[in-house]
């Protein structure tokens, strides 16, 4: 996609309905003081912010939105937040791009320890675009730390006829959720997001965690978001990290 399909994509993209957004960050065990981390789809900034806590004075953490007004916020939230933190210098910046184009948000190949990523992945312009740009900005050895919705149709496993039948009116529901947006039943199968990871050359991740999913859940736990009727399969909401 080009710069300008992609600024027509998101722009029409709702800025907040299906997101899985409550700053909910299952970090890893491993310390990350004095890493350098990226943190694509950053939204208002609130995870960006915990992050910097993660690495210190050390380390830096960028935040990347394509939402202009968005990023403004998260900027003008960083002095309360170093407040918050005690660093005694500022460790963190937010810039606007594209999941897709991480370059022309001026981020080099190979800058990143980190990639983290939140789990709106599956209403990005391209998911597997997206994927790749991440594994280009991470240095080798570098890990991606993701939150992923992740789907099972109904009547997984079945053959011939039916198979074809699951497929298609799971893509149906896929279509008609990333035009909602529903950020759930945008969902990829766990095998789709394997083979997006893997052609990003992504080690087969280690999944730290996973919980149970509802096509209701959104940025707002008093606002459910609108959902694709007539869909049958099961959700869950997978952390894991992937090596470079």
């Amino acid at each position: 996609m080009e710069s300008d399909e992609l600024q027509q994509y998101y722009a029409e993209l709702a800025c907040d309905g299906g997101f899985e957004a409550r700053c909910h960050m299952e970090l890893p065990e491993r310390s990350l003081v004095g890493a350098r981390i990226v943190n694509v789809g950053c939204r208002r900034g609130k995870g960006t912010y915990k992050l910097s806590e993660q690495v210190g004075e050390g380390g830096f953490v960028v935040g990347v939105d394509w939402n202009e007004a968005f990023v403004e916020a998260a900027r003008a939230g960083v002095p309360r937040a170093l407040e918050r933190s005690g660093l005694s210098r500022c460790n963190m910046a937010f810039r606007v791009g594209f999941p897709e184009d991480l370059a022309a948000a001026g981020l080099e190949e190979g800058w990143a320890d980190f990639v983290y990523l939140n789990s709106s992945l599956s209403l990005f312009a391209s998911p597997a675009r997206a994927l790749r740009e991440c594994g280009r900005v991470l240095a080798p050895g570098g890990v991606l730390l993701a939150e992923v919705p992740v789907a099972e149709p109904n009547g997984k496993g079945r053959a011939g006829d039916a198979d074809f039948a699951v497929d298609a009116n799971r893509a149906a529901v896929v279509e008609a959720a990333r035009a909602l947006p529903n950020a759930v039943q945008a969902a990829p199968t766990f095998e789709e997001l394997l083979a997006w990871l893997a052609t990003a050359g992504f080690s087969e991740p280690v999944i730290r965690s996973e919980r149970p999913l509802s096509p209701e859940e959104g940025s707002a736990p008093d606002r459910p978001v609108p959902t694709v009727p007539g869909d049958d399969a099961t959700y869950r909401l997978l952390s894991l990290e992937g090596a470079r």
